[in-house]
C-alpha cells in the first residue's frame, strides 16, 4: 500500500483554505487541518486573473498570515473573497 505523500502530483492541491483579511499586500488563511509553517510557499489561481505566489509569514492554531509576492489589484482582492464566501475554500498548491 502506497503512502499518499507518494501519490500527490505537482498538480494536486496541497491544501484548501479559507481567506480572510485580505489586502494588497496578504490575507490571513484559514485551514482545516494541515500543518503549515512559516515560509512554507503556495500559490493559487483565481479565474480571469494571474497565479498569485506568496509565502506563509506566521501561523497562530489553523490560522496563518499570508504574504503575496506582489501587490494584488482590488478586483482581484474582490474576487478572493468572493470565491472564500461563495465556495468555503480555495486550493492551495506548493510553490
Amino acid at each position: 500500500m502506497g503512502t499518499m505523500a507518494s501519490d500527490i502530483s505537482d498538480d494536486s492541491p496541497y491544501s484548501a483554505a479559507v481567506a480572510r483579511h485580505v489586502s494588497e499586500d496578504g490575507c490571513q488563511f484559514v485551514f482545516n487541518e494541515t500543518r503549515v509553517a512559516p515560509g512554507q510557499r503556495f500559490r493559487f489561481k483565481l479565474a480571469d486573473f494571474s497565479p498569485v505566489i506568496g509565502t506563509v509569514r506566521w501561523v497562530v492554531g489553523d490560522h496563518v498570515g499570508f504574504a503575496f509576492d506582489r501587490p494584488l489589484s482590488r478586483d482581484c482582492q474582490e474576487a478572493l473573497q468572493n470565491h472564500c464566501r461563495d465556495v468555503h475554500g480555495l486550493e492551495l498548491f506548493l510553490a
